[in-house]
């Protein structure tokens, strides 16, 4: 294996630990690179980069830092700085920390600069519990010790151990390459399985590798749109974009301004729909509002409760469409079905709103203004006749930019 694992301690607090982890490591044939991001004490002698490398030109700002989270966030920058330029310059082939709630957050912080498959793993009692915050959908792997890591014992011994024999394993098979396949991104939500199903069985069918982000978020929309940055695609089909609904409606599922922007920008092809479009996507049925209880719900499961999305939602959902896609290479295209966008918005069905969803294409195509196709096909979202569509337009996008070589 080439680089070495970069080992993230406070080793104001966490010296003793961080030490036994890293002979564990080097047990395993590895190289190791131990980093200090402790605020309380200058780094001792055995650190390969110290907390003074780490601040650069921070490093005074810390001392007159007010509150530990300021001076968290001078370390959090230096830290993301030094993770990305050890992985650039091959340096670094995985990543494992170990810390407290402090440690952990700053260790998570440069793990998110990293492409999705270089092997990350933390070990701290914050795996127990509300991991979201650290983990943001990535491939980060938590294990939690059941005590805390404030000495050796049995149980952190253990643990330790555990981690060096993991992250040895992680470096055997990491992903750290692009498979020989031209892969395709995929948004999917339950009620939008039948087109993802159809589109993902004809793709294949081609030759083509498929990767089905489940677009709930931060663990769906977000990464996707991180690995379509790190180039790991020749072409997206975004057939649920119902993060886009909830950042309107204030759903639990939004993910910020990137969503949409990516593959328009760098030019890859990129069909999107406004598939399951109509739906705010909400928690369980007591985080929701007596304001909400008057509009139409559908309630998905125990822990999921989706909110029929208005006309003017659909209105303001379009003009994001047309924003954010707009900023494009030529390389976009939009396609959306007249007869629903989901299992539960097609005539019958709770969602059915064909005002609503008219609202969200006659305002797309008005505020589109010929930066990209808006095409309206006289179908259900979940008929295969669409998916084909989607399809073709995918495979005509993807081969135009073959034909212009790097489809400027």
């Amino acid at each position: 294996m080439d680089g070495a694992v970069c080992l993230i301690a406070t080793m104001d607090t966490k010296a003793k630990e961080a030490r036994f982890l890293r002979d564990e490591i080097l047990k395993t044939g590895l190289k190791v690179i131990l980093i200090d991001v402790g605020i309380r004490k200058e780094s001792p002698g055995d650190v390969d980069i110290t907390q003074r490398a780490v601040l650069g030109e921070n490093v005074d700002k810390i001392k007159s830092a007010k509150t530990r989270a300021e001076a968290s966030g001078y370390m959090a920058a230096g830290l993301c700085r030094v993770v990305r330029e050890l992985y650039e310059s091959g340096r670094l082939a995985a990543v494992l920390s170990v810390g407290g709630s402090g440690g952990t957050t700053l260790a998570s912080e440069a793990m998110h600069v990293l492409p999705i498959g270089v092997p990350k793993v933390i070990v701290s009692t914050m795996a127990s519990g509300n991991t979201l915050p650290y983990v943001q959908g990535e491939d980060i792997l938590l294990l939690n010790p059941v005590v805390d890591i404030q000495n050796l014992n049995f149980l952190t011994r253990h643990a330790l151990r555990s981690a060096a024999g993991i992250i040895k394993a992680m470096t055997e098979t990491a992903l750290l390459r692009k498979d020989e396949k031209e892969t395709i991104a995929v948004t999917g939500f339950g009620v939008t399985t039948p087109c993802v199903d159809a589109c993902v069985e004809r793709l294949e069918g081609l030759g083509y590798e498929v990767l089905v982000f489940h677009a709930r978020g931060v663990s769906g929309g977000r990464i996707m749109e991180k690995m379509i940055a790190e180039g790991r695609f020749q072409g997206v089909l975004d057939l649920t974009t119902s993060e886009i609904a909830d950042e309107v409606g204030g759903g639990i599922y939004a993910v910020g301004e990137q969503r949409l922007k990516t593959a328009a920008r760098m030019g890859i092809p990129y069909v999107v729909t406004p598939g399951a479009l109509e739906m705010i996507n909400l928690g369980s049925e007591e985080t929701i509002t007596e304001e909400q209880k008057k509009r139409v719900l559908y309630r998905h499961s125990p822990s999921s409760v989706k909110l029929r999305a208005n006309c003017e939602e659909m209105q303001k959902a379009a003009d994001i469409f047309a924003e954010r896609l707009g900023d494009n290479r030529g390389n976009v295209a939009v396609l959306a079905a007249k007869r629903g966008f989901s299992m539960v918005n097609r005539e019958g069905q709770v969602f059915y709103d064909p005002e609503a969803d008219a609202a969200f294409m006659e305002e797309l195509k008005a505020k589109c203004r010929g930066r990209f196709p808006v095409t309206i096909l006289d179908c259900h979202h979940n008929d295969k006749a669409f998916a084909d569509a989607c399809v073709e337009t995918l495979l005509e996008l993807m081969d135009g930019k073959r034909r212009d070589g790097n489809g400027a």
